[in-house]
């Protein structure tokens, strides 16, 4: 949606004479994901191979646990031995027991952090990380700390809704008088749906405020989509998947591309099987938005009062919603139908925290940031040029709407 002349390069691993030097690593409750930056390229940096995003998912059913797409192969056959959604709630006291080990947040993600340190070390020698706006100063600290530890060559972090904002901010520009905007940037992981407003100045970009939604995360609506497709095959065949860990199982690993299917306006096929017993299910993307009606009236609403609560001077003058946050069925649909004609509504690519990270990288080498979190206000490399404000505005219909089913497009 945002081209910023970076092409894409093949998913490689360099070898050691051709580290990159740029690194920016986006780390939330249900993932990690890095990119390397260099010779005007983005790669993404493979994280649990051949994957190139780590999922936020820690085994405990042996005395060594592991992180990865092993914890979510096995996250619904048995979720008593895996380890998940810790990273909202560092500095609490919480424990997961499981038949080999026990686990705290803090060393649940200290497996995390070791798992990548060498494969981010082995990259550059110079990385940023972002993360949510939902984490507290002292959970920051927390994971400064782990980072430390073990030796991750992080040279500054900063709330990644700010760190995109500031990435992108040429591309939205001042007005012709030099009028601020506001952007609202929507995200989604397990552990919450966050929102967070950032005003885009002359000099620089300020958080105006955020909130997070524990209600709308991801886990929430996916736990929605599969009681509403177990409920559907009672009906079609008498059988309830969730009677199988392995039928509910193997359902949770096609949600992902289920809903991504869906945003683009596509049928849905999913397979349930279990040892006895299988069926197979055709739906539109309005049946799974059917599905998850009230976890997304909840988020709407709770959008809504967050807003409200803002008390925002005008509407913001785009909304940017996560790759996450895009996902959910039927979320973009009625931001766009809620929001304001003057609204512009936006998609970021998988990469964009990411990527906004690593811009941030030669900023912190040069000595031009603080070298502490920057959750509060991101200064420009260089002051915003203001844009011709009054030509006419983009059409709803515009490149930089989402693809949504067609029925949802329209104004009530």
């Amino acid at each position: 949606m945002f081209g910023f002349g970076l092409r894409k390069a093949p998913t490689t691993t360099p070898a050691r004479a051709d580290r990159w030097h740029l690194l920016g690593v986006e780390l939330n409750s249900s993932l990690l994901r890095a990119v390397a930056v260099g010779n005007q390229r983005v790669r993404n940096v493979s994280l649990d191979a051949p994957h190139d995003v780590l999922p936020l998912f820690v085994t405990m059913d042996r005395r060594t646990p592991d992180v990865g797409h092993a914890g979510l192969a096995a996250c619904r056959v048995s979720p008593h031995s895996v380890c998940s959604n810790f990273l909202g709630v560092l500095g609490q006291p919480q424990e997961w027991r499981g038949a080999k080990l026990t686990l705290n947040p803090e060393s649940a993600m200290a497996v995390v952090m070791h798992k990548a340190a060498a494969l981010l070390s082995a990259e550059s020698d110079a990385a940023a990380l972002v993360l949510p706006s939902y984490l507290t100063p002292s959970q920051v600290r927390i994971l400064q700390e782990l980072t430390h530890g073990t030796r991750w060559p992080v040279r500054g972090t900063a709330t990644a809704a700010l760190a995109v904002a500031s990435h992108r901010a040429s591309t939205v520009g001042l007005g012709s008088r030099g009028e601020e905007r506001t952007i609202l940037l929507i995200d989604a992981d397990e552990f919450a749906m966050s929102a967070t407003l950032v005003n885009i100045q002359e000099t620089g970009v300020r958080l105006v405020d955020s909130m997070a939604f524990p209600k709308a995360a991801t886990r929430l609506w996916k736990e929605q989509l599969i009681n509403g497709l177990a409920d559907r095959c009672v009906r079609l065949c008498r059988r309830d998947l969730r009677d199988s860990a392995q039928a509910e199982q193997d359902l949770f690993l096609q949600l992902d591309g289920a809903m991504d299917r869906a945003r683009k306006n596509e049928w849905v096929q999913l397979t349930l099987r279990s040892e006895h017993w299988y069926q197979d299910i055709t739906l539109t993307p309005e049946d799974l938005q059917q599905i998850v009606a009230p976890v997304c009236r909840g988020a709407i609403d709770g959008l809504k009062e967050f807003l409200v609560s803002a008390a925002l001077r005008q509407p913001p003058h785009a909304v940017w919603m996560s790759e996450a946050a895009a996902r959910l069925p039927g979320l973009a649909a009625r931001i766009y139908k809620h929001s304001p004609e003057t609204t512009q509504l936006s998609l970021l690519p998988a990469t964009a925290f990411a990527e906004a990270a690593a811009a941030l990288v030669p900023r912190w080498l040069a000595g031009q940031l603080p070298l502490v979190h920057l959750d509060t206000t991101i200064t420009h490399e260089h002051p915003l040029k203001r844009v011709d404000t009054t030509q006419a505005l983009p059409s709803r219909g515009a490149s930089s709407r989402p693809a949504l089913p067609k029925q949802s497009t329209a104004k009530e």
